[in-house]
């Protein structure tokens, strides 16, 4: 399977996705000896650009408080530039780096008190409610941010009881991912925002 879908998927009213592997974070966050307010540290040091610049981390900021629909793809055609979707944005050039097999999306909350104990609940978390979450090899990977709006179908029930099949545009982040056998540079602008528009919101 190269593509993974999740719906609905909230940003818990903070404008900011971060993708990465919260084990990579936690081993980096150790050997640089940084404190457990990892949101403090990032918004007020260097070390907030160099966690993404070496691969650890890949921020999206200006992230609307929509429900989007988030789209892991490991093949090379974007879901977001097929007909009836909406291209908004495109950024290449982000590396990651993979230590325990699997990535996720998550929220600026748990930088907040980013320990052990957190980053052990919040891996229960995802993978008991299936949140975006995907298992990868370990090692180096390239990633390339699209956004826009994707079509979506939903099936709702009218007044009469019939099931009735909606279509329309829902706000999506695509994530490009492709293994490479070194780490490479970070060539991303590591500071560009993220906001959608959004023909449903």
């Amino acid at each position: 399977m190269n593509i993974y879908k999740f719906t609905e998927v909230l940003n818990d009213t903070l404008s900011y996705f971060l993708l990465g592997d919260l084990v990579a974070l936690n081993n980096y966050k150790k050997a640089h000896q940084l404190p457990d307010n990892l949101a403090t540290e990032f918004t007020t040091q260097e070390t907030g650009d160099q966690v993404v610049f070496d691969g650890i981390m890949i921020p999206l900021s200006d992230v609307a408080n929509y429900p989007y629909t988030i789209i892991f793809n490991l093949s090379t055609i974007p879901e977001l530039l097929q007909p009836g979707n909406q291209l908004q944005l495109r950024q290449e050039g982000y590396i990651l780096k993979v230590e325990s097999g699997s990535i996720m999306l998550y929220t600026w909350w748990i930088l907040n008190n980013f320990t052990d104990e957190r980053v052990a609940e919040k891996i229960q978390y995802v993978q008991n409610h299936q949140l975006p979450r995907i298992e990868l090899q370990n090692g180096w990977y390239r990633v390339e941010v699209l956004g826009g709006q994707i079509l979506q179908s939903s099936e709702i029930t009218n007044q009469q009881g019939d099931k009735v099949t909606l279509s329309g545009l829902e706000p999506a982040f695509e994530f490009l991912i492709s293994k490479t056998e070194t780490q490479g540079n970070c060539t991303a602008d590591i500071f560009r925002p993220y906001r959608l528009e959004s023909e449903v919101y």
